[in-house]
């Protein structure tokens, strides 16, 4: 009988302790929303468009098609382009280098830059977009940094003092490949 008594007693404890409410202390704490990893760009974007591999063609209409046209350049390979009467960010010029296939090479941004604050914006921009830089630093939306990434370009910042640019560099750009296929009749030529 006792044994039963002990049973009963024990169920009903059992009972209360699972049916009453958690003190403030037993009560689990809020849990504070899990953040979410921040994923950065893998591959440098200019205007919007991917600049690995990006060849004269494909970036002089996406240009165009934004309202930017080159004016005339005495040099080979290169074009240059007005960023507007206020520029981007205070930025006015862009300078493309080409390589000899027609692939952008280097495209640069430049410009005297004023406005403390659109030199930092242009920091912040890329270190929101690229992450922290690989060499270099970035404080503030000012230094001097270089984001390598993993498509085979690489971002070039100079923003220590007014004169500002930007670098967009692809450090392999596409090359026409050879056909694999033997002119015979050319070396016949050559041979004679």
């Amino acid at each position: 009988m006792w044994n039963k008594c002990l049973n009963t007693f024990s169920l009903i404890l059992l009972t209360l302790l699972l049916s009453a409410p958690a003190s403030a202390n037993d009560e689990p704490e809020a849990s504070e929303p899990i953040d979410e990893p921040v994923v950065y760009s893998s591959g440098a974007e200019l205007f919007g468009i991917p600049f690995n591999d990006l060849s004269k063609e494909k970036f002089e209409e996406h240009l165009a098609k934004i309202g930017l046209e080159p004016y005339p350049s005495y040099r080979e390979g290169i074009a240059n382009y007005s960023l507007g009467a206020s520029g981007i960010l205070g930025i006015k010029e862009l300078t493309v280098i080409y390589n000899r296939y027609q692939y952008v090479e280097r495209a640069t941004m430049s410009g005297v830059v004023e406005s403390a604050e659109l030199r930092a914006k242009l920091g912040h921009l890329l270190e929101g977009k690229y992450g922290p830089p690989s060499i270099g630093f970035v404080r503030d939306g000012y230094g001097r940094a270089r984001w390598m990434l993993s498509d085979g370009t690489e971002i070039e910042l100079r923003n220590t003092t007014f004169d500002v640019s930007v670098s967009y560099i692809d450090r392999v750009p596409r090359r026409a490949s050879a056909s694999g296929r033997i002119d015979v009749e050319a070396l016949l030529r050559r041979s004679q």
